[in-house]
């Protein structure tokens, strides 16, 4: 059964739009999805839930497709999703307990629903959810051209997919702003002709500070109901599932699961073997849908905890080729000696920049780029956890960005990805407060938001630590030491970066 057009009301008279599937049962739980992207985006979730005996409501976010209002990235979801909560848990259909669903923004929405503590919400399952300023729309203080690629895509009340999926489209308007010569700050008018607000507040807050401290849970301890996390190891809001995770358990005494496949941001849905240039066994697949499902059931005292979640952490073993699990996230380490590299210089030129990978081989490369630090060939080893680089750098430049990759090098195929991290000279110290870069000095620096990851070695197999210009995918530093977003390539100063010594590399152990 289907209700098309159900209207939520919320506090302020404005109404949310979206579809209710009905199950055979009456009176059940409530599974809500409050979205940007279309109500009917979800619509191949909810057979799942209905037959389950869930009733499935998806609505249409704040200023979105059918709901009234006008849509403001990160402001009005949590109130909203307060109030949705609540009626529909007096709604005659449903026994009072309500549950959220939805991955990357979506999870990010089921956390400000759950800051608010709706008296009816039970539980959350997050998945590879965006933590605002921490991977999205700011990644180590830099942001990327992606950023007005999305805010277009939930620009107005259509779904403007076709268009944010147009790759084409949106390499050629990164080409086009710097043949122009135009700012960062003017890739919203380059691209799609008119400015994007949330874009332009967003430059005006270029780090990690009490701007973006807002869109967070203030006090993760209120944050009492089950939760589910769901991310995965080549997931682009990795870092923000892990930050959520990581600051609730050490807050709160909640029930908390965690599971890290390996996929990346989209196959944190669809469980996928395939993407750019990988593939996994088919041991790694796994019906995510289902899953949550058989989680609500447990924490809502209607069936057993899942079989799945042995422990507390689940997470996808690459070697192995199989799942594990254990009582608490793993973060232990051991350093593993690289030798020098054939330069010590990385000369860098803001106007020549190298373009982002393409989707089909984003995490494999036939070379490595920039500056490579090997390791001598390893014994069959276990990796589990975050790496953590340290390096110690120096320039004459007055500012400048890097990009630190660690890749694992097997035989004679193509160098894996294991991981990213950018690396922005002014926000050394801090990601809250910028600090010019010491001329021709020395400075130790470290390199710690690589992904989770989980593999074991093969004999012979090397790990490599690269140290590179960005590619396109990030925001290019024109390297004055000025504002960031209001540098343009007229303004470039070219310099080299000298890396003194060898990295050192901790690679987690569990």
């Amino acid at each position: 059964m289907l209700e098309l057009d159900l209207a939520v009301p919320t506090r302020d008279g404005t109404a949310l739009r979206g579809v209710h599937y009905r199950p055979v049962a009456a009176s059940a739980p409530v599974v809500l999805t409050l979205t940007p992207y279309g109500a009917d985006g979800f619509h191949k979730y909810a057979p799942t839930f209905a037959s389950r005996g869930f009733h499935f409501v998806s609505l249409d976010a704040r200023g979105r497709g059918d709901s009234d209002g006008e849509y403001m990235p990160f402001r009005h979801d949590g109130a909203d999703g307060h109030d949705a909560v609540e009626w529909l848990a007096r709604q005659p259909w449903c026994n009072g307990d309500v549950v959220t669903f939805g991955g990357s923004y979506c999870g990010f929405v089921q956390w400000a629903i759950a800051a608010t503590r709706p008296p009816s919400l039970r539980a959350i399952s997050p998945t590879a959810s965006v933590y605002p300023g921490v991977d999205f729309p700011l990644f180590g203080n830099s942001s990327s051209y992606y950023v007005p690629r999305w805010l277009a895509y939930v620009s107005g009340r259509r779904s403007n997919q076709r268009l944010f999926e147009d790759e084409k489209f949106w390499r050629g308007a990164v080409q086009e702003l710097f043949d122009q010569e135009k700012p960062f700050r003017d890739f919203d008018l380059v691209a799609v002709g008119r400015r994007f607000p949330a874009f332009q507040e967003w430059l005006d807050h270029p780090e990690l500070a009490d701007y973006w401290d807002n869109f967070a849970p203030r006090d993760y301890r209120d944050i009492d109901v089950p939760v589910l996390t769901i991310t995965g190891q080549y997931d682009d809001d990795q870092p923000g599932a892990l930050t959520y995770y990581d600051k609730h358990l050490a807050a709160s005494a909640s029930r908390h699961d965690l599971v890290i496949g390996p996929w990346d941001h989209g196959a944190t849905r669809s469980s996928a073997r395939e993407f750019g240039g990988l593939s996994f066994a088919e041991s790694s697949v796994v019906d995510l849908t289902a899953l949550q499902a058989d989680w609500y059931d447990w924490v809502l005292g209607r069936g057993e905890r899942p079989e799945f979640l042995a422990d507390k952490v689940v997470y996808f073993h690459r070697g192995a080729d199989e799942w594990r699990s254990a009582a608490e996230f793993p973060r232990s380490s051991t350093d593993i000696d690289l030798k020098p590299s054939d330069r010590t210089e990385l000369f860098l030129d803001p106007r020549v920049v190298a373009e982002t990978p393409d989707d089909d081989a984003m995490f494999v490369a036939d070379t490595l780029p920039g500056l490579a630090f090997l390791s001598d060939p390893l014994p069959v080893t276990d990796i589990t956890g975050r790496p953590r680089v340290r390096l110690t750098l120096s320039s004459k430049l007055p500012d400048f960005d890097l990009l630190g990759q660690v890749y694992l090098l097997r035989g004679t195929g193509p160098a894996v990805l294991l991981g990213e991290v950018p690396f922005l000279a002014r926000y050394r110290e801090s990601l809250r407060r910028a600090e010019p870069w010491p001329s021709d000095v020395d400075v130790p620096v470290e390199l710690a938001a690589f992904p989770f990851i989980s593999l074991r070695t093969e004999p012979d197999d090397r790990i490599a630590v690269v140290v590179r210009q960005p590619h396109r995918l990030w925001q290019v530093n024109y390297q004055t030491g000025g504002d960031r977003a209001d540098e343009s390539p007229r303004d470039a100063v070219a310099g080299t970066v000298r890396v003194v010594g060898v990295p050192e590399l901790a690679l987690p152990r569990f």
